[in-house]
């Protein structure tokens, strides 16, 4: 226990050491923040900047807890530098995270990262609205590694953590997590913090969890310049050159594998086969011009590397659920503007 008390008191020194570094610095900071708006087009939201507005706000030992409403005019699309679990609880809508469209209903339960750009826009709260839509827990992860340092058991949240990188789903298990989060809602300190590490832990032992995007929104434009790894290899080549003709040969001869063996490591460690992982990505950079430019959607279609509209119009929607000319008027997008609430279905 104390080793504990310890590790959350200088966890405690190093991100307040941090916070004050950067507030009397807002100039660099909003350079910081720009480079990765110009991206996606997502409002930055610090943490400093929440207030009771943004819901009913408990924070408590650098892991804050809100409750949001719906509907809210907070809504909008955007990004922050921290991690965030958010369980939803009342109405259905539509859940923008990243270059992902999900549907969502209560129980739906999502960790994000740090970057990931992000919105939620219920459509059928009734008149009169809901007082709480939806939970969320916002952390940094210097606590959490500072206690995967110390204990071992606990590394598993590395691995999610950096899936989190992309958006994590976890089906199913909504309702078995509003424990955790009515526990983190009502505690402080190192019950706070327990609590946090042990909701962690149950959903990276979750076989059934699923990264939302196949591309990392926290780096987007930074490819690592080491790869440890063949595939690692591979992706490089792809997040550079998806526009091209990749087939299976050529990416195993790359990387100086069978396409057997080439193929069974690429779905172990992307969660898609190589065409379905190529497709993905050039949706992600279709999404990214339908939202920043005023190019055609034709244009669009070949630039990012499909050879005919209608395989694209084919496949956008099977990802999205909707048309490229519909994603581009979808005002979920608008960042930092107020979303009007929109009717309750019949």
């Amino acid at each position: 226990m104390a080793r504990a008390d310890e590790l959350l008191r200088s966890s405690k020194r190093s991100i307040k050491l941090a916070v004050s570094r950067d507030a009397p610095q807002s100039r660099h900071t909003s350079v910081r923040t720009d480079s990765r708006a110009r991206w996606h087009g997502a409002a930055f939201e610090h943490s400093l900047s929440r207030n009771q507005g943004l819901g009913v706000a408990a924070t408590s030992d650098d892991i804050g807890y809100l409750a949001y409403s719906a509907p809210s005019q907070f809504d909008r699309w955007h990004y922050h530098d921290e991690y965030e679990l958010h369980l939803i609880v009342e109405t259905h809508g539509k859940a923008y995270i990243g270059d992902s469209v999900e549907s969502f209903e209560p129980g739906f339960l999502v960790l994000l990262g740090p970057g990931v750009p992000h919105n939620f826009i219920s459509i059928d709260v009734p008149e009169g609205g809901v007082q709480v839509r939806s939970l969320g827990i916002h952390f940094q992860d210097h606590l959490l590694h500072r206690a995967i340092d110390l204990f071992p058991e606990l590394r598993d949240i590395s691995t999610l953590l950096a899936h989190a990188k992309h958006g994590v789903e976890f089906p199913g298990v909504g309702q078995a997590a509003r424990v955790w989060f009515e526990t983190i809602q009502s505690s402080t300190g190192l019950t706070r913090f327990a609590a946090l590490a042990e909701l962690l832990m149950y959903l990276a032992r979750r076989p059934e969890y699923r990264r939302l995007s196949p591309v990392s929104w926290n780096d987007m434009s930074v490819l690592r310049t080491s790869p440890i790894h063949p595939i690692d290899r591979a992706l490089q080549h792809i997040q550079v050159n998806y526009s091209d003709r990749l087939y299976l040969s050529d990416m195993s001869r790359l990387v100086n594998m069978s396409e057997y063996a080439f193929s069974r490591s690429f779905r172990r460690a992307t969660g898609w086969n190589l065409s379905d992982f190529i497709a993905r990505i050039r949706v992600a950079e279709a999404s990214r011009l339908l939202r920043q430019t005023s190019k055609l959607v034709s244009d669009i279609c070949y630039e990012v590397g499909f050879n005919n509209i209608s395989h694209f119009n084919r496949q956008f929607r099977q990802l999205k659920g909707m048309t490229p000319t519909e994603y581009r008027r979808d005002e979920a997008f608008t960042a930092g503007a107020s979303i009007s609430p929109r009717p309750a279905k019949d």
